[in-house]
C-alpha cells in the first residue's frame, strides 16, 4: 500500500501526486493542515524530520524528499515509464530536476503572494518561528529537529520579510524560463519525445509562477514555452494532481483562524 502524506497547495506533494496520477496508482492520503501546523506536532516530526511535505510510506519505507519519492515511484512501479531509457537522456532529466529544486520556490512562493493570500502565508512562518521554541521545550526528545526546524524557519522569515531579497529572487526567473524555451526549440518535452519525471516537476512549478502572474514573462515572448505548458495542463494528471488540490473548507477555516488568533 501506498500512503502518502501531504498538503493542499504543496508544491511538492504536487509534484508527487502528478506521478501518482500518471500511473494510475491507487494511495491512502493523509492530509495534513500546514496552517494550523499538523506537520510540526510530534507525530509526524518523527515520521519526518525536517517536518515537510509530502512522505511517502511503501513497503515498511519512509522517503522524505519528493524528488527522491517521485524516483523511487517510478524505479517500484515501471508501467508508464517516466524515466528514459537513455543514459544522456536521464542525466538531461536529473540535470532540469536539479534546476528546480536548487531554486528557492518557497520563497518566491511566500514572498509574491499578494492579498489576503500573501498576508496568511507570511504570518503563518512568524507564527512558526514563536511556535518552534515552545515545542523544543515539550518535546526535548526532538530537540535537534525542532532545532533545525527554527533555523530553518528564521532565515525562511528574514527572506520573504526583505523586499529586496525577494526582488533578487525574481530576477533569477526569466534567466531560467530563457534555459527551457531553448530546450522546447530542440525537443517536444524536456527530455526529447516522451513525457519525464523533468516535465512532472516543471509542471507543478510553472503553474505556481502562473499563479503568481509571472506568466507575462512567456505569454507572449517564449512561445514554446507558452505552448509546452499548455501541453502539460492538458493532460489528465494535472486535473487530478493540481486543479482538485483545494483544500477542504473545513480546514481553511481551521487554518485561518489559527493565523488570524496567533501572535
Amino acid at each position: 500500500m501506498l500512503e502518502l502524506y501531504y498538503a493542499s497547495g504543496s508544491l511538492c506533494s504536487q509534484k508527487v501526486k502528478l506521478v501518482l496520477a500518471e500511473k494510475n496508482l491507487d494511495w491512502t492520503g493523509h492530509l495534513l493542515n500546514l496552517l494550523t501546523f499538523e506537520n510540526l506536532q510530534p507525530a509526524y516530526m518523527k515520521l519526518n524530520p525536517k517536518g515537510v511535505v509530502p512522505t511517502l510510506g511503501h513497503a515498511g519505507q519512509v522517503i522524505t524528499d519528493s524528488a527522491v519519492i517521485i524516483q523511487y515511484l517510478d524505479e517500484q512501479f515501471p508501467h508508464f515509464p517516466l524515466t528514459p531509457t537513455a543514459l544522456e537522456s536521464q542525466a538531461k532529466m536529473q540535470r532540469w530536476i536539479d534546476l528546480q529544486n536548487q531554486f528557492p520556490m518557497r520563497e518566491v512562493m511566500y514572498g509574491n503572494y499578494r492579498g489576503l493570500d500573501g498576508w496568511v502565508l507570511r504570518r503563518s512562518v512568524r507564527i512558526k518561528q514563536k511556535l518552534l521554541p515552545q515545542l523544543i521545550q515539550t518535546h526535548p526528545d526532538l530537540r535537534t529537529q525542532y532545532a533545525a526546524k527554527l533555523a530553518d524557519v528564521k532565515q525562511w522569515n528574514a527572506t520573504v520579510q526583505d523586499r529586496q531579497a525577494i526582488a533578487r529572487i525574481n530576477e533569477k526567473i526569466e534567466p531560467m524560463l530563457t534555459q527551457l524555451e531553448t530546450q522546447l526549440v530542440q525537443t517536444e518535452w524536456l527530455c526529447g519525445t516522451t513525457y519525464s519525471l523533468a516535465d512532472v516537476v516543471w509542471t507543478a512549478v510553472l503553474n505556481r509562477l502562473e499563479e503568481l502572474k509571472f506568466d507575462s514573462l512567456w505569454a507572449d515572448t517564449r512561445p514554446r514555452l507558452n505552448a509546452y505548458i499548455n501541453r502539460l495542463k492538458a493532460r489528465p494528471s494535472f486535473k487530478a494532481a493540481i486543479q482538485a488540490d483545494a483544500m477542504p473548507l473545513p480546514m481553511l477555516l481551521a487554518g485561518l483562524r489559527r493565523t488570524l488568533l496567533s501572535l
